[in-house]
């Protein structure tokens, strides 16, 4: 089932968020950018930030393309009259 884009943007600004106060913990332990990407928990957040990335991409794709079935249509309608 897919989501609206609102739902799917509040949640990147979620995880986004999720993201950066996961990552200011894991700076208070003096862990280097290499050493975070290696991190369980870092590597959680950071897979759920890119697989809603990925979904709002696939709904813009959709969103074109129902754009232009919309726009082909409505050209059609009007080449008729």
């Amino acid at each position: 089932m897919s989501l609206r884009r609102a739902q799917l943007e509040r949640q990147l600004q979620n995880a986004e968020a999720a993201i950066t106060d996961y990552s200011k913990v894991l700076d208070e332990q003096n862990l280097t950018p290499q050493e975070r990407k290696k991190h369980p928990k870092w590597k959680q957040i950071n897979a759920q930030r890119a697989q809603i990335k990925n979904r709002l991409r696939s709904l813009k794709v959709i969103e074109d393309r129902e754009e232009a079935i919309k726009q082909g249509h409505a050209a059609s309608e009007s080449s008729e009259d």
